[in-house]
């Protein structure tokens, strides 16, 4: 699968389920869209990013963003408008070029992931949990919590509006806002070395749109705001307490 390849880092992985949300359960699609996000999440710099956008269900077969990231896995429903499932997708990291403080850093490896969810639906609502682990010795795991709700359904738009947290263990905490010894001797910023504890990393405000221009094609947009937390906060590698973001694609429905 080559959604996951294309974007780096949790924020950028994040602009993948949330720009397919609006109209995820409109049946399958494919498309593509680009997204203006930060480089890191924390990061005062911006990047444009193109967004792969996929959803596909076949029985309990499915590709579509789980917890942040391009993923295909396998479903099961507990009851009505509760499912569970499985699911493994990639990411990419960091390049240590990406941003001005992470030069000498050293990169964060393309990876694996994988990992388990929860969904309810409810109505217009959608309430969900999923922990995804990095499939790399020492990039530890993530907990994400989010709930959306369909503000406007018609025939020709569907709005979503939805928040979201995610919750960090010490390994993957460190991985994207520690900086290690090394890595602060290294550092062409003069970094000073962090150890953060696990905890909530992040949160999310977001708003989807998807517009029906006919029958085959949509067009999907997508804006938010992130902000980190905790520990995140306090890294020496954060010089913006919150990003906004946005996306916008379209997709033919199959």
């Amino acid at each position: 699968m080559t959604m996951g390849i294309l974007a780096r880092g949790a924020l950028g992985a994040a602009v993948l389920s949330m720009t397919g949300a609006a109209y995820a359960q409109s049946g399958n699609f494919i498309g593509l869209g680009a997204g203006a996000i930060p480089v890191y999440e924390g990061s005062s710099q911006y990047r444009v990013i193109p967004v792969p956008l996929i959803n596909y269900h076949s029985g309990n077969f499915f590709i579509t963003p789980r917890a942040g990231l391009p993923a295909m896995g396998l479903k099961t429903s507990l009851a009505q408008d509760l499912d569970v499932g499985v699911f493994v997708g990639l990411n990419l990291g960091r390049d240590e070029n990406d941003a001005d403080l992470t030069k000498g850093m050293g990169d964060i490896k393309f990876h694996g992931a994988y990992g388990a969810y929860v969904e309810w639906r409810p109505g217009r609502y959608s309430l969900g949990a999923a922990y995804r682990q990095a499939a790399r010795s020492g990039y530890g795991g993530t907990l994400e919590l989010r709930a959306s709700y369909a503000a406007l359904k018609t025939e020709a738009h569907t709005v979503q509006v939805g928040v979201s947290t995610e919750w960090a263990n010490r390994d993957a905490m460190q991985t994207w806002f520690g900086v290690t010894s090394s890595q602060a001797a290294n550092s062409r910023e003069g970094l000073s070395t962090y150890s953060p504890s696990s905890g909530f990393k992040s949160a999310t405000l977001f708003t989807s749109w998807g517009y029906r221009i006919n029958s085959d094609w949509s067009a999907l947009t997508t804006v938010g705001v992130n902000t980190v937390l905790g520990d995140a906060r306090d890294s020496p590698l954060n010089e913006r307490k919150a990003n906004v973001f946005g996306s916008v694609g379209v997709v033919y429905k199959f």
